[in-house]
């Protein structure tokens, strides 16, 4: 019966699923100023296709860290089966709300000095829909993170914690913005307006990197806010580092004769942002795994 039961409730959180990603379309036309179907399939916009699979990607990363846990121990009744399903089903929600929230911040913040609505829809450029893809996936990880856990026995704490460390999380990756700018010898903002993709992808991989260390720093249960917070500060500032140092062992290692400075500023080399954001991205998977 074990067994059945098991089986029943995975099959719900499939139908779940799919539900929840629905409610994900549904708030994506409303939030979104111009109609995402025409830019899809009528006009062929490949950056808003590629801000969609960021957004799509981000809302099952999310679902995701709803839903997973261990396997009940013993037989549940249909009432508790509802109840950890309904509760499960709010944080996915809460999550899209996060998720458009953060979007809204990355244009804000990160991307600053031009509208990315304009360079979207207007120019199609796939850089400015890199750099927001790599953000929507670096909120959905920290998202999940801050959903996933044991934050305390009251009911209000997992809500609370969910809200802190996604502020957290959003602060941390606008100040990574930042910091690749600062660490970046082009003019970020006037490459990407002027459509180079390269440095959009550069930008949005390494966003990406740094969403998956923020992860590490917001996942897990809380049994001390200190020791968190302490814990979050020193996991972010060691992603920092980490990040900046990776700069420059890829042009050492792997793109020898040259740097990625010369190859995405002047160049527009895309190869070199894959290489950059590839690295980034496994050397920081390694540190949330390994270290």
């Amino acid at each position: 019966m074990e067994m059945v039961q098991l089986i029943g409730i995975g099959t719900a959180y499939v139908v779940m699923g799919i539900i929840v990603l629905l409610v994900a379309k549904i708030a994506a036309d409303l939030m979104t100023p111009f109609s995402l179907r025409s830019e899809l399939t009528v006009k062929d916009n490949p950056a808003v296709g590629l801000v969609l699979v960021g957004y799509f990607a981000g809302v099952v990363i999310i679902y995701l860290g709803a839903v997973i846990g261990p396997d009940p121990e013993e037989l549940l009744s249909s009432v508790e089966i509802a109840s950890m399903m309904a509760v499960d089903f709010a944080y996915a929600i809460g999550g899209i709300l996060f998720l458009n929230i953060g979007r809204w911040v990355v244009d804000r913040l990160v991307l600053h000095q031009f509208s990315s609505v304009k360079e979207i829809i207007e120019d199609r450029n796939v850089g400015t829909g890199a750099v927001e893809c790599g953000c929507l996936i670096a909120t959905a990880l920290i998202v999940a993170g801050a959903i996933h856990g044991e934050s305390g026995p009251e009911w209000w704490a997992g809500p609370i914690s969910a809200i802190v460390f996604f502020v957290l999380g959003q602060m941390a990756l606008v100040a990574f913005g930042w910091f690749y700018q600062w660490m970046t010898r082009y003019d970020i903002h006037a490459e990407i307006e002027q459509d180079n993709v390269a440095a959009g992808a550069a930008l949005g991989f390494s966003m990406l990197a740094m969403g998956i260390i923020v992860l590490r720093a917001v996942a897990g249960d809380i049994e001390s806010w200190s020791e968190t917070l302490t814990w979050f500060v020193i996991d972010v500032a060691m992603g920092f580092v980490m990040l900046m140092i990776l700069r420059k062992v890829t042009d050492a290692l792997f793109l020898p004769g040259t740097t990625i400075q010369h190859e995405i500023a002047t160049d527009k080399n895309l190869n070199a942002a894959w290489i950059e954001g590839t690295v980034a991205t496994g050397i920081a998977a390694i540190i949330f795994f390994v270290v």
